[in-house]
């Protein structure tokens, strides 16, 4: 599926993903598109969701505003929730866009934007002014190499972001290598501050 110069705003939906549910796509691209004031009322991604072991994902030029779940209960990826499949070659990409202003005050919100495996790539990635429990700005699972970078943010900016638990930058998979490279983080809070850092690494992190 490719998704070019879209705008979806105010959309509520019922499913995974308030304005785009893909669980049969092998390959999502979504170019220079806009996500306004959508969700859902399931527990998975706000304005996106996507899933498929084998599959690939970018978003390009995608901007998101006043995106999340609204159900009650636990909430993953409150903008978006893309998992794709567990490999070098599979793309998990995001690319000059800019996430802000998604706010759920739910004590069990988590992850304001969730990349599962692949090789996560993010330059020019704007995180800013956003609110959950739990990882207010990134979380980020992927493959395991032995000898390159798996997930990489660069000229990056992650601030303003507030979690009303803990963490804004989680990079969980052990034995995986990770890079935050020229980017600015500023001004993110977080209320347990016994629990875990603004950035929060289970693997080999450079900075």
């Amino acid at each position: 599926i490719y998704l070019s110069n879209c705008l979806f705003n105010s959309i509520t939906s019922t499913s995974n993903g308030g304005a785009l549910s893909c669980s049969s796509v092998s390959i999502l691209l979504v170019k220079s598109t806009s996500f306004f004031s959508c969700n859902t009322s399931s527990d998975r991604g706000g304005a996106i969701y996507f899933y498929n072991v084998f599959g690939q994902c970018v978003l390009h030029e995608v901007c998101g505003y006043n995106c999340c779940p609204i159900n009650t209960g636990s909430s993953n990826g409150q903008f978006a929730n893309i998992e794709v499949g567990n490999g070098a070659t599979n793309k998990n990409y995001v690319n000059y866009s800019s996430i802000a202003r998604c706010v759920n005050e739910n004590l069990n919100s988590r992850y304001m934007l969730y990349l599962d495996f692949g090789k996560i790539c993010c330059p020019s990635v704007n995180i800013s002014m956003n609110k959950c429990y739990f990882c207010s700005g990134v979380f980020c699972y992927p493959y395991t190499g032995s000898s390159s970078v798996t997930c990489s943010f660069s000229y990056s900016s992650f601030a303003d972001n507030n979690a009303s638990g803990y963490t804004c930058i989680n990079f969980r998979r052990g034995g995986a290598k990770y890079e935050i490279k020229c980017c600015n983080i500023l001004r993110n809070t977080q209320v347990n501050f016994s629990s875990q850092g603004t950035i929060y690494s289970e693997g080999n992190l450079t900075i």
